[in-house]
């Protein structure tokens, strides 16, 4: 049975060299095909991540000059309101004024009407005065009843 086995092993040599073989490059050729499938999945990812990169770019670049307009707007509308500030501090000073002026001129209306009266008043003493001293000179067809009139 010992020299059945050896024949047998010669054999097993010369045939397990070549199988051993033929599997290393079928593994070979696997791996070289599941290589390529990884590399063009990773060079698919790295072309989607660059168009990605560049629409974030371009979408940068929009939101950049939005910001822009936008700062240019601020600044626009912060001189404006400067400006109406500018002129409601002007109005609001000729207000003043105008309100000042307007209290001295009613002051010196009121002081006026005051010396009108007085001058009335006066008018009205000096008036019986007249018509006492005639009336005490015996004159009475000849002086006049009526006061003067008060707007005169």
């Amino acid at each position: 049975e010992v020299h059945f086995l050896v024949p047998m092993a010669g054999n097993l040599c010369a045939w397990v060299a070549p199988v051993l073989l033929t599997i290393s490059c079928v593994a070979l050729v696997i791996n070289l095909l599941h290589a390529r499938k990884v590399n063009k999945s990773l060079s698919d990812d790295i072309e989607n991540s660059q168009a990605e990169l560049q629409v974030a770019s371009v979408d940068a670049t929009a939101k950049d000059e939005q910001v822009a307009t936008l700062t240019a707007n601020v600044a626009t509308l912060t001189d404006g309101k400067n400006q109406i500030q500018e002129q409601l501090n002007q109005l609001t000073a000729q207000i003043t004024e105008l309100m000042a002026e307007k209290d001295n001129l009613a002051a010196d209306l009121e002081a006026a009407n005051g010396a009108k009266k007085a001058l009335h008043e006066e008018m009205d003493k000096l008036h019986n005065q007249l018509i006492a001293a005639k009336a005490a000179a015996g004159m009475p067809g000849e002086v006049s009843e009526e006061k003067p009139a008060e707007g005169a």
